[in-house]
């Protein structure tokens, strides 16, 4: 048994053209969506052109550092 029929019983019927949850209009903006009138933290340019190539050169150096001390363990280097 489902409680729909109950729960439509008790629940007045909305009106005419209006959502029963949000009370909004169709096509009226409601009242807490304004406009974002804030700054929103960051740049719109982007980063500087140079910081990408950074990070690629940076992980790159880890990734043969590890692959050094990997080679070197191999062949005894370590011991």
């Amino acid at each position: 048994m489902t409680h729909d029929a109950d729960d439509r019983a008790h629940r007045p019927d909305p009106e005419p053209g209006r959502d029963s949850e949000t009370d909004v209009q169709p096509g009226e903006t409601p009242p807490a969506s304004g406009q974002m009138s804030a700054p929103q933290g960051h740049e719109e340019h982007g980063p500087h052109r140079a910081t990408p190539w950074l990070w690629i050169v940076a992980i790159g150096l880890v990734v043969l550092l590890a692959a050094a001390f990997f080679v070197g363990y191999g062949i005894g280097l370590f011991d």
